[in-house]
């Protein structure tokens, strides 16, 4: 009798656990009821992906009907946020808005994570460009002018950046495509420098056009050129370095949502919708139009493929980036 109740017990606890692991990957497939989706910034608050990361979150609550919130972890150019989220656990529930400074960091080496390796692409968020101003003061007013007092004055003519950031790159480009010698004054951020740059202690300013838009709008110093392929949504009259004779300094700084390794397809394609969705909001549009932030679409294949060519292309624009002799 014992062995024939053991024997009855064991082949329901085997059927049991037959349905537990049927049902499964269902659950995993899906979201955790009142469990919130978040999406990390990997920079401060008021930069370009924590925007973008709120402005989606509000409109992805919705859709989703689920709470999304943002959460800020910044530090050593975006790989705290980019590590927390390759470690957070592949439900969906953890995702982040990344961007050019996390492929620089892997071109580089200075990268916690293999972006392809330890992440799974989900969308294009938006995008924008650099700009580049000089003081108002400075005897330039075009790309090509900044360039004859910069051949007449050897390192005498300064540019803002910060060690292994777009703007030190974009100086270096300029220095290598127009033969002259401009010299980096390292800052802790793009808009650290903007103070030095109205009171002409240094002579070049590269920063995004989002932080861009209100200095040209107040004609606190020129603005030269754009750094994208076309030009900017936001400054229809400023001419691309393109434009200008220097097709190699463009820098189209994405921005894109990238979730742990593993995560379910299914969840994948649904995040990516409700990203979708929020970019067609009127509200999200006209936030994106005012900051000067590219409206950018673009599933999991795209992203992929995205993220290879730039890790691509800008691993061999660090090779050449060494200062023009």
């Amino acid at each position: 009798m014992r062995v024939s109740n053991l024997t009855r017990r064991a082949a329901v606890a085997a059927a049991m656990a037959s349905l537990a692991a049927a049902a499964a990957p269902a659950v995993a497939q899906d979201f955790q009821p009142g469990k919130p989706i978040v999406i990390v910034a990997p920079f401060g608050p008021g930069t370009t992906n924590d925007i973008i990361a709120r402005l989606l979150a509000q409109d992805m609550t919705a859709t989703l009907g689920q709470s999304v919130i943002v959460e800020n972890r910044p530090g050593a150019t975006g790989n705290i946020g980019v590590d927390y989220t390759a470690k957070a656990r592949p439900d969906g529930h953890t995702v982040v808005i990344s961007s050019l400074s996390n492929i620089i960091n892997q071109a580089t080496g200075n990268n916690t994570v293999n972006l392809l390796n330890d992440l799974t692409p989900v969308s294009f968020t938006g995008g924008v460009y650099y700009s580049m101003f000089v003081p108002n003061e400075l005897p330039a007013k075009s790309v090509a002018e900044l360039v004859e007092l910069a051949r007449k004055q050897p390192g005498k003519i300064n540019f803002s950046g910060f060690a292994g950031g777009v703007p030190q790159f974009l100086g270096e480009m300029l220095n290598r495509a127009a033969k002259v010698d401009m010299v980096m004054v390292p800052y802790k951020s793009t808009t650290d420098a903007l103070n030095d740059l109205l009171t002409n202690r240094i002579q070049v300013w590269f920063t995004p056009v989002a932080s861009g838009v209100p200095v040209h709008n107040a004609k606190q110093a020129r603005l030269l050129a754009v750094t994208g392929e076309k030009r900017a949504a936001a400054l229809p009259d400023i001419p691309t370095f393109k434009e200008l004779g220097y097709p190699e300094i463009v820098a189209d700084v994405s921005f894109y949502m990238m979730a742990p390794k593993g995560t379910p397809q299914p969840i994948v394609d649904r995040l990516y919708r409700a990203v979708d969705k929020a970019m067609e909001s009127p509200k999200v549009k006209e936030s994106f139009r005012v900051q000067g932030i590219e409206d950018r679409r673009g599933g999991p294949a795209e992203l992929g493929a995205y993220i290879a060519r730039e890790l691509s292309r800008w691993t061999e624009i660090v090779k050449l980036s060494a200062p023009a002799k």
